[in-house]
């Protein structure tokens, strides 16, 4: 198909909700709780984890007015280009986007975990079990937008009530008081702040959904998503987090890389164990489904304004960027081996939330900085727009130096590390932009002037003054 096939508006609100659901909770927030409750024992977990939903509605409003003010797949661009400039937007942008590889690699380790201790296989055959669900999430997007969503809104939707239900058996079959039910500060004076940064992070990643603004049926799609998937991820994050603190002791849940295992195991036996892995290969799906949605039309937002190669634009017969997709998977299933190999998965995920906090940060200043400089309507307006947009570049920038300069296997040790893997990032997305999109947009630049319509040379004995009856302008 030509570039100039244009994406469908086939995504609904289930669909975009699922999207944005999906993305967020994957196999790592059942770890993300076991973190929180390092840090608010007992049922006091539920208690930072709405703290966190509470922030997260911040966030949400945040990228609603963005993505009103620039509904396309290319919105965070166009609004940080407004905002800090193009260069510096497209260099943000491109290290941005490594987060839904980040996230990929690293739920695809813990999946390939969970199977290995259920099915009691190696490495390289759990391995094969995540290269299958990169290939189902490949051929579900290439099918094109409808069969995407269709998969997405099937897959989280299971998740999300599969985790609740057994979460609620959990509490409800098995009898017995909460251990520790309130106890804010039960590891130390920081610990709240701790556990509420902590549970920030079970959120993250749901404002991907805007990148396809250009593929909803509507504009209020996208904001509907974005209010509707925080309070979904806090409902089933809560349940869970109650039920792991009602029958799992934390000494059980400590460097234990499937606690959901655990939780099934204590409330059903056998049958929950298998109930909660098939549940956890579930995720691998929604993540992957959901990542190589949204990504890929970002990279095509890219390409169609001459910031990536040209065949990432190009569109199959569905209306799928599918050389993005391709792409993608296969990066993915690299970055994925490597995790595999190196067991390097919370070093992923310590780069991955230090990323979308300095996003956030990011937003809150792209709020701040175009109410005074975009005075067109918005069809979404925050209340106290600038004075909470401030206090959100000075809460999101501070949630990422705490993360950026923290070791992943101790948040309680200094590292800086983290840091210095997303300093790299930046500096090859800076390089890039410095050096291969300048020609890009020449060849962009280049192909239009030939394109342009030129005109007849005027015949012998016509001058300037002298029209030629019937001259029209000749395209090529």
């Amino acid at each position: 198909m030509s570039t100039e096939t244009t994406l469908r508006r086939s995504v609904g609100t289930a669909a975009a909700t699922a999207t944005s659901a999906g993305l967020a909770f994957a196999a790592i927030d059942y770890l993300g709780v076991v973190s929180i409750l390092a840090y608010a024992p007992g049922a006091t977990a539920a208690f930072a984890i709405l703290v966190g939903g509470l922030i997260v509605v911040l966030v949400s409003a945040i990228f609603s007015e963005l993505n009103g003010l620039y509904p396309s797949a290319a919105g965070i661009r166009l609004y940080l280009g407004r905002a800090v400039g193009n260069r510096t937007a497209l260099s943000v942008t491109f290290t941005y986007m490594t987060t839904v590889i980040l996230v990929i690699a690293a739920d695809a380790f813990l999946i390939g975990a969970a199977v290995r201790h259920v099915l009691h296989e190696p490495s390289a055959l759990a391995y094969v079990w995540i290269v299958v669900l990169l290939g189902v999430a490949l051929a579900a997007n290439l099918r094109g937008v409808r069969m995407a969503s269709w998969v997405q809104t099937i897959v989280t939707y299971t998740v999300l009530v599969g985790t609740s239900v057994l979460s609620i058996i959990a509490i409800v079959h098995v009898g017995g008081a909460f251990r520790q039910p309130f106890n804010i500060f039960g590891s130390g004076s920081f610990s709240g702040i701790q556990a509420i940064a902590f549970a920030l992070f079970l959120y993250a990643a749901f404002e991907w959904v805007t990148t396809t603004a250009e593929e909803a049926r509507r504009p209020q799609v996208i904001t509907r998503a974005l209010f509707i998937a925080p309070v979904l991820i806090w409902i089933v994050s809560t349940l869970f987090a109650l039920a792991l603190a009602h029958l799992v002791p934390y000494g059980a849940l400590h460097h234990s890389a499937t606690p959901q295992l655990l939780l099934g195991t204590r409330a059903l036996g056998t049958v929950g164990e298998m109930w909660m892995l098939a549940l956890t290969v579930l995720t691998a799906l929604n993540t992957f489904n959901g990542g190589f949605l949204v990504a890929s039309r970002f990279m095509y937002a890219a390409a169609r304004e001459n910031n990536l190669p040209r065949p990432f634009a190009k569109l199959n017969m569905n209306a799928v960027p599918w050389v993005a997709v391709t792409s993608l998977t296969v990066v993915s299933a690299i970055v994925a081996a490597l995790v595999f190999a190196t067991g390097q998965w919370l070093m992923l995920v310590s780069v991955g939330a230090a990323i979308e906090c300095a996003i956030y940060a990011i937003g809150s200043l792209c709020v701040v900085r175009l109410r005074a400089r975009v005075t067109s309507d918005r069809p979404f307006r925050m209340v106290f727009a600038k004075p909470l947009a401030s206090f959100g570049v000075v809460l999101f920038s501070a949630l990422f130096l705490a993360t950026a300069f923290a070791d992943p296997k101790d948040s309680r040790r200094f590292s800086v590390v983290p840091f210095l893997i997303i300093a790299v990032l930046g500096f090859f997305a800076t390089l890039y932009v410095a050096l291969v999109v300048p020609r890009l947009e020449r060849a962009a630049a280049a192909r239009n002037a030939e394109r342009r319509p030129t005109r007849r040379p005027p015949r012998p004995g016509t001058g300037p003054d002298e029209p030629v009856a019937g001259r029209v302008d000749e395209l090529p």
